[in-house]
């Protein structure tokens, strides 16, 4: 056992990184090596400003307005075209070949979601959990604990690992799928699929007096009915799972084996107006405010081990009924329950300088607004509290860059689109007419981008890059396609007797012994390989035919209620992938029609009754298309020679900046060279 002396006992250390489970399980406030790089005597720069998912042609069209008088100078100084990106056209896929110069076949991140081939289960494609099951020596007493630690998923060396070889500093904020948080880059924060201190995904908390308040299957998030007596409300934050008291009884507390905080909130009897104690704080807060951030200390064995998180609360209501939302609870970043920045300190000099900050990889509660939690108000004033802190971010890391690498990534281009689409789309089905509120949201956005752009020209010279890339562009979605429902009404998938009632279906109701494909993620369909898959029927060899005949069908559906086909194109992976694990990959990728996109329940692997429906939720605008459909946007203040950049060129192209030579594992090209 590590860091135990010669009596087998451990050290305070080790026994905090051990103990403290669940998704806590990395370690508690542990600070990680430095990175003992010296800066280089470079005098050159390269910025990149990774503004996810910001589409090219509300770009073009904003400059053509002149709203965008910074990006119109820089397209004029260099070049603005349209970046094209992975298939799928998903955040994790296109920022990993990105950092890797490699296609989903070498990095293996090929959506949110992939699959265990044995048992055909879906997980979190980022990263994963692994846990050690260990013994604890106290005296002559061995108690079993479990602990673990989160592992990153993808394949590939970052770029800026090339860099740091030659001594080139690097500062990486945010980038998708870096949890946790690489150490080639002198500092860095980790982004996309981060998660908060309880849950894989983050979970929001609700709190309602109002028990005709009913939220059926809804995740992301749970809901507590609690009582308001005398004015006074008692509840609990729920924490990390405590693995130490893993086996307590659940039957009267289903969270008894989860650390927790209690608190209460007391309500103005006349104004709407509550004050809210947590151990030891006094917040008070309006109806339709927020709070500012709460730290919370959940107790993982008294004396010894806690988990640091940081909370937000919004007083919904309080008359009639009491009504309180908080945030996922995100690691503290300066006690940090998992690695979130690099070296570990990091965290603490940033919350020193702006304050505590989301660390949770996509921090807007976009579940929270789907499920109705929250409205377009306190969704919007979330979202603005969330672009404010990462505006101040960047403001505290640009006033101290001087050489190298620094990239800079912006959620909220990406998740703002996602769920206010709707409101500036007057022909999506959920779109309310006469109801103007947010509708020139993602336009004001765009400036607030075009701002952000502002601090960084007047710095450009002949020594310094930039390029602002987006992953991805956007579209409507409206309509939803089923897939696993069309692959069990054409006979490809089959359902178990027992399941073929079930108003929705799951991958434990499949009849594997009789399916030939399956989708699981928002654009993969994969077949039923034999020696592959744990129950697989198809034999090696005989994928072509099967191939064909899905993929065919799939592109002649049409949705009789618009007349289009939701379907662009069908990929095999053949034509978008190279790499050494190409056969791990979806044999086929759904490129769906800009105005659908694949029902959140098909990507789980479940299959319902009909197969194209609107979609209901606040989620209304996408990219998981065609994508060919939905590119990316790239300007630079250098005129940019290749006709048809990609996103798995700009690292070879920074690399060729700095005059380092393309690594073998990168695909691209620069985009400077013909």
């Amino acid at each position: 056992m590590s860091n135990s002396d010669s009596n087998g006992r451990m050290d305070r250390r080790d026994f905090l990184r051990t103990v403290v489970g669940g998704a806590a399980a990395a370690g508690v406030a542990l600070p990680l090596a430095s990175c003992g790089n010296a800066s280089a005597a470079t005098k050159k720069k390269v910025i990149v400003l990774g503004l996810d998912g910001l589409d090219p042609n509300i770009v073009r069209m904003m400059i053509e307005q002149g709203r965008m008088p910074n990006f119109k100078k820089l397209a004029e100084m260099g070049s603005f075209k349209k970046l094209g990106t992975t298939m799928p056209a998903l955040s994790p896929v296109a920022w990993s070949s990105f950092m890797t110069g490699m296609t989903p076949a070498g990095h293996g991140i090929v959506d949110f979601l992939a699959r265990d081939p044995k048992t055909y289960s879906p997980h979190f494609s980022i990263y994963e959990t692994r846990d050690v099951k260990m013994e604890l020596p106290i005296g002559d007493i061995r108690l079993p604990i479990s602990g673990g630690g989160a592992y990153n998923l993808r394949n590939g060396r970052p770029f800026w690992g090339y860099l740091k070889d030659r001594g080139i500093p690097s500062v990486v904020v945010k980038i998708p799928t870096d949890f946790p948080v690489n150490e080639d880059a002198t500092r860095a924060i980790s982004g996309m699929g981060t998660p908060d201190v309880a849950d894989a995904y983050g979970m929001f908390s609700y709190f309602t007096s109002d028990y005709l308040e009913e939220y059926p299957g809804v995740t992301g998030g749970r809901v507590f009915y609690v009582d308001e007596v005398d004015g006074v409300v008692g509840a609990d934050l729920i924490g990390p799972a405590d693995s130490f008291h893993a086996e307590r009884d659940t039957s009267e507390d289903e969270y008894a084996n989860y650390a927790k905080v209690p608190f209460k909130v007391y309500i103005d009897p006349v104004n709407p107006v509550a004050r809210i104690e947590i151990q030891g704080q006094r917040i008070l807060l309006k109806v339709g405010e927020y709070s500012d951030w709460a730290k919370v200390n959940f107790e993982m064995l008294p004396m010894l081990a806690s988990v640091s998180g940081i909370v937000r609360f919004y007083l919904k209501e309080t008359y009639p009924h009491f009504k309180l939302y908080a945030t996922a609870i995100n690691i503290d970043p300066e006690a940090q329950a998992m690695p979130v920045t690099f070296p570990a300190e990091y965290g603490s000099d940033i919350a020193r300088e702006i304050g505590p900050f989301w660390t949770k990889g996509l921090p807007a509660d976009t579940k929270a607004l789907d499920y109705r939690i929250i409205d377009d108000e306190a969704y919007v004033k979330q979202a603005e509290l969330i672009l404010k802190e990462r505006l101040a971010l960047f403001d505290y890391e640009w006033s101290r860059f001087d050489s190298g690498f620094l990239f800079f990534y912006v959620s909220s281009t990406d998740q703002d689109a996602h769920m206010l689409w709707r409101n500036m789309d007057a022909s999506h089905p959920m779109h309310k007419e006469g109801d103007p509120r947010y509708a020139g949201y993602i336009h004001w956005l765009y400036e607030q981008m075009d701002d952000l752009l502002g601090k960084v020209l007047p710095a450009l010279d002949d020594n310094t890059l930039l390029l602002i890339a987006s992953d991805h562009g956007f579209a409507q979605y409206g309509r939803q396609f089923h897939l696993n429902t069309w692959l069990r009404e054409k006979g490809y998938l089959t359902i178990k007797p027992k399941a073929e009632k079930k108003r929705l279906t799951s991958t434990r109701d499949i009849d594997w012994s009789k399916t030939i494909a399956y989708g699981i993620g928002f654009n993969g369909l994969y077949l039923n390989i034999k020696g592959r898959e744990g129950e697989g029927i198809i034999e090696p060899g005989q994928e072509k035919k099967h191939i064909d005949q899905i993929a065919a069908g799939l592109q002649e559906v049409v949705d009789s209620d618009t007349s289009i086909r939701p379907i662009h194109k069908v990929y095999s992976r053949e034509e978008v992938y190279q790499g050494p694990l190409m056969a791990e990959m979806p044999e086929l990728l759904v490129g769906y029609t800009p105005g659908y996109r694949v029902s959140s329940d098909s990507a789980m692997g479940s299959t319902g009754k009909g197969i194209i429906d609107i979609n209901p939720w606040a989620w209304s605008g996408d990219h998981s298309m065609s994508h060919v459909l939905v590119p990316g946007t790239l300007l630079s203040n250098r005129k940019v020679i290749k006709s048809n950049p990609n996103i798995v060129d700009l690292p070879v192209t920074i690399l060729d900046f700095f005059g380092i030579d393309k690594p073998k594992q990168m695909v691209g090209g620069s985009i400077f060279k013909a």
